[in-house]
């Protein structure tokens, strides 16, 4: 199966002060787990009515914190993607 190809995540501030104070996640650990294509075990697709199309990255920060990331896309062939949340997950 081919690697999603994650190029570029688009954090809005209020989202990074939000995975931060909620979720203690900082926007270089998202990127660091999703755009590093040795970093990310895992991502799917899931289509949900409420929610629309999003994507879902497992992955690992630089320091080996593993994270559950949800994205959303704003331009799948060029890789650029809006984050929805991340949160520190278990394997």
């Amino acid at each position: 199966m081919a690697r999603i190809y994650i190029a570029e995540i688009r954090i809005s501030d209020t989202m990074a002060e939000k995975i931060q104070s909620k979720h203690g996640v900082t926007p270089a650990e998202v990127r660091e787990a999703c755009q590093a294509p040795s970093r990310y075990t895992k991502a799917g697709w899931s289509d949900e009515p409420e929610r629309g199309l999003r994507l879902i990255v497992h992955g690992e920060s630089e320091a080996g914190r593993y994270l559950k990331i949800v994205l959303f896309p704003v331009d799948i062939a060029d890789g650029i993607y809006r984050l929805g949340t991340a949160l520190a997950a278990t394997r």
